[in-house]
């Protein structure tokens, strides 16, 4: 089979490998489609939480037909049928045109899900789902949320809209505001506006129980927006797109009596039941079957990959890239 082999941080190839056979409890999926996420980025460059011994094949996420099973209740119920799937935190991932994965990582999808959004259905969809729960759970009055002209963006703002909590969107780029409002951010501040700070600072005095979903982390900007928000903002750092170290004064969490925690899916899901999952991945998929979607702005062949990528960092907020698996043209 063909697949995207990492040999190492910043070096893969589009290698020939054996196609596996799963054992019991596991599922062989014959991949359709997988994105490229910024947590795909990350371990690309051996920045990401989860480290797998090289050689490896990289993708987080995807969806495909499950073609064959080990054995099991489960995997033998996926049989034939169209799924999303994550990687094993053991293994290779979904950058191929077969992935052996534990068949509960794997959900079957609707009739009304298509392969290419289902491909996305884990990762941005229940990263948001959460932080509107996390924000309804705190009580919150207002979202901040960074990279927000993202697909994940537009995710966040429709599940908190469910639970009438206004959000402010950070953009870097002026010329996106109008489309990041269309997202339905309650208001838009864009960072290349010298007097966003200030502007923010007086918009968001009001409040007085802020929830900060930052998706940079490097650099001085986060911090400096988490100033200009009200004392006692609860800051959550979910993602690192800026690799520089983070730059910020200690005395403005101090006094301001400002907290900062980290979030990270993989350890979010390992909270939960196997139940709360299943519910969780049905509203998602119910969002979905009525229309509402993820921008997909293009696809992708594997041996396309190094395309893929420019495009995808060059243009986060035009849409998703999608890895068409299937070797030969991209469908």
């Amino acid at each position: 089979m063909k697949a995207i082999l990492l040999k190492g941080p910043n070096d893969w190839e589009l290698a020939e490998l054996p196609k596996p056979v799963p054992a019991k409890g596991q599922v062989l999926v014959k991949m359709a489609f997988a994105p490229i996420n910024p947590s795909d980025l990350a371990f690309l460059t051996g920045n990401y939480g989860l480290k797998k011994p090289f050689p490896v094949v990289p993708g987080l996420e995807g969806s495909g037909v499950v073609v064959e099973s080990g054995g099991g209740f489960i995997a033998n119920r996926l049989l034939n049928k169209n799924v999303a799937c994550t990687a094993p935190n053991a293994g290779n991932g979904t950058w191929a045109e077969y992935m052996l994965t534990d068949a509960n990582k794997c959900m079957d999808l609707s009739k009304n899900v298509s392969l290419e959004q289902g491909s996305m259905l884990f990762v941005n969809p229940l990263t948001a789902l959460s932080f509107s729960k996390k924000a309804k759970k705190m009580n919150a009055d207002l979202i901040v949320f960074s990279a927000a002209g993202s697909a994940l963006g537009q995710m966040v703002t429709h599940f908190v809209n469910e639970i009438d909590i206004p959000v402010f969107g950070i953009i870097r780029k002026e010329n996106l505001k109008e489309e990041t409002l269309k997202k339905g951010f309650s208001k838009v501040f864009c960072t290349e506006n010298a007097e966003f700070l200030k502007e923010l600072n007086a918009t968001a005095k009001p409040f007085k129980k802020v929830i900060f979903f930052d998706a940079v982390g490097g650099g001085s900007v986060p911090y400096q927006i988490l100033n200009a928000l009200p004392d006692n903002t609860r800051m959550v750092i979910y993602g690192r797109l800026d690799q520089n170290p983070s730059d910020f004064s200690p005395q403005n969490i101090l006094f301001k009596q400002n907290t900062v925690e980290g979030y990270w899916l993989s350890k979010e899901a390992q909270k939960k039941s196997i139940v709360e999952v299943i519910l969780d991945v049905r509203k998602i998929q119910k969002m979905l079957s009525k229309g509402f979607e993820t921008q997909i702005q293009k696809k992708v062949k594997l041996s396309e990959l190094n395309s893929g990528l420019e495009t995808y960092v060059k243009g986060m907020s035009a849409g998703k890239v999608l890895i068409d698996c299937h070797f030969g043209s991209a469908q």
